[in-house]
């Protein structure tokens, strides 16, 4: 699919089989289906529209043997930021206000993730500024989990759980854009965007980390915490290439594969972490698992044809049968099987 719409890095599947995600349009969220496993996809309503809002980091999660879908996303109005939640009862082609995750707060919150534990618990895993700085470290950014018992009422099940986040002095902790998968029961695998905590050539790079907890996401284990995947060192500035927004799925029952983009391909130096995304230059790659799930494989490249983009987003449609969307900005979504 070389150009047109689609969801933007998260897909679930309906009850009836076809495959749904959202999409930010600024001050609404589209609703995209699809009926032949992703390879078009048609505009299905929408979630939200607020013209006083700004929604972004649209995510989707359909509760299985139910027509219950959840979509989780930020929101910034008037200079405050708030994870919400909706629900659709009927598939996702009506949608209701559900509940309000964090918010309105003045530090950034955003990019939830919504994930179901073995026990059916729903949680969410969000971007928080606050929750670092009300531990002492403002100007970092960690992952907070919030969850509920069930998929009902309050956010309250877990208190706020801390996403383990490297404890080194003088470290710099700036990660988000989490994905979660069971690795079987209750081990769960957090796979974030990070920064080099610290920093090459006199600038923190984009790194992927990933952390894993033995109780469903109590606790994260600070001996599992890995870095999935860092950029070689640029040798003429001698700072480090980005590795960014990640997602992680597990394939087949077997290794977790992770998608991300990166700007190591590139001539000259790095862009830098904080450029705005229209400015970066991005090929997509992909790492797995070996024979654990503590080491990593060397990249494969999954997207190289065009240089700017975001967001790859996978989904395995059967086992071992795996899409990426990949968000190539403004309206249009490339898909590579």
């Amino acid at each position: 699919m070389a150009s047109g719409g689609a969801p933007v890095r998260h897909i679930t599947r309906r009850s009836d089989g076809l495959l749904i995600g959202g999409v930010s349009a600024g001050t609404r969220i589209d609703v995209w289906t699809s009926a032949n496993g992703g390879a078009s996809w048609q505009l299905r309503g929408s979630v939200a529209n607020n013209p006083a809002v700004q929604f972004g980091d649209v995510m989707m999660r359909a509760i299985p043997g139910t027509r219950t879908i959840f979509c989780a996303f930020r929101e910034l109005s008037n200079g405050q930021w708030r994870i919400t939640v909706t629900r659709s009862d009927n598939d996702g082609d009506h949608w209701v206000y559900d509940s309000t995750v964090i918010g309105p707060v003045s530090r950034f919150v955003g990019a939830p993730y919504l994930f179901q534990r073995a026990n059916g618990d729903l949680q969410v895993y969000y971007d928080s500024e606050p929750l670092a700085a009300q531990r002492g470290y403002p100007g970092h950014q960690w992952i907070a989990m919030q969850g509920r018992s069930g998929t009902t009422g309050a956010w309250t099940a877990y208190g706020v759980v801390a996403v383990a986040w490297d404890k080194r002095a003088g470290a710099l902790n700036r990660e988000g854009m989490p994905t979660v998968v069971q690795l079987g029961g209750d081990r769960l695998m957090a796979v974030v965007e990070g920064v080099e905590p610290f920093a090459t050539g006199g600038a923190h790079a984009n790194v992927i980390n990933a952390v894993q907890s033995w109780d469903g996401g109590r606790t994260w284990d600070e001996s599992l915490r890995r870095t999935v995947y860092r950029s070689r060192v640029d040798s003429g500035s001698g700072r480090r290439y980005n590795a960014y927004v990640p997602s992680a799925i597990r394939v087949g029952n077997g290794p977790v594969g992770v998608a991300f983009c990166t700007d190591e391909d590139k001539a000259g130096p790095p862009d830098s972490a904080s450029a705005p995304v229209p400015q970066r230059n991005c090929h997509v790659g992909y790492v797995s698992t070996t024979v654990n799930f503590e080491t990593w494989s060397a990249p494969s490249a999954v997207w190289t044809a065009t240089s700017r983009n975001y967001t790859p987003g996978l989904f395995e449609r059967a086992s071992n049968d795996v899409i990426v969307l990949i968000d190539a900005l403004g309206d249009n979504r490339v898909l590579r099987r």
